[in-house]
C-alpha cells in the first residue's frame, strides 16, 4: 500500500481528495475525467493518510511545525507570495508533511501571485512544478482557472509518478 498525504493551499485539498475518491472506488467525482482505467486500477493500491486544506500561514506553521518566510503581499489570513517564494513554500509543506507522516508520498500546494507551486515527493525524488495559469490572489484575477488547472496538473502529475516510481 502506498501512502499519501496533502497539504494544500490554492487546489482547496482536491488533489487528495480526488485521490482519495479514487482510491476508495467513488462511482462519481469531479475530476474522474482525469483517470483511465489503468489508473483507477493502480490508485487501488493508494491511501490518503489526509488531504489538508491549509490556507493560512498560522494553521501551515502549528499544524505542521514549521516556520514559513513572510509573505511577499499583504492578504487578509492567507499566504500571499509571489511564484518563487510560492516553490519554496510547497516544496517546505512536502518536506515536513513527507517527515512527520512518514508517507510514501507528500503533496503541496501554495499560490499568491504567479502560477502558484505544487510539490510531489516520493520516496525516490522531489517534483516541484507550477500550474500553467497566472493569476493574482489579491485582485482575484483567473484564480478559479489557476486552481482547476492546478488540480488537473498536479493529479495527472501524481499519476505519471504513481507508474514511473511504484508500478514500473
Amino acid at each position: 500500500m502506498i501512502t499519501v498525504a496533502t497539504a494544500e493551499c490554492f487546489t482547496h485539498a482536491n488533489i487528495g481528495l480526488t485521490i482519495h475518491k479514487a482510491a476508495a472506488g467513488y462511482e462519481d467525482f469531479e475530476f474522474k475525467y482525469l483517470f483511465s482505467d489503468e489508473d483507477l486500477k493502480l490508485v487501488k493500491n493508494v491511501k490518503i493518510i489526509t488531504a489538508m486544506f491549509i490556507p493560512s500561514i498560522i494553521g501551515a506553521e502549528k499544524l505542521l511545525d514549521i516556520k514559513l518566510p513572510e509573505p511577499d503581499y499583504s492578504y487578509k489570513y492567507a499566504k500571499a507570495y509571489s511564484e518563487e517564494k510560492d516553490l519554496i513554500v510547497a516544496k517546505l509543506m512536502a518536506e515536513v508533511l513527507k517527515k512527520k507522516l512518514n508517507v510514501n508520498i507528500a503533496i503541496g500546494s501554495t499560490a499568491g501571485v504567479g502560477r502558484g507551486a505544487i510539490c510531489i515527493i516520493t520516496d525516490k525524488n522531489c517534483h516541484l512544478f507550477t500550474s500553467d495559469v497566472y493569476a493574482n490572489l489579491i485582485t482575484f484575477e483567473n484564480v478559479k482557472e489557476r486552481q482547476k488547472n492546478g488540480i488537473e496538473i498536479g493529479i495527472k502529475k501524481f499519476l505519471e509518478i504513481l507508474k514511473e516510481e511504484y508500478f514500473i
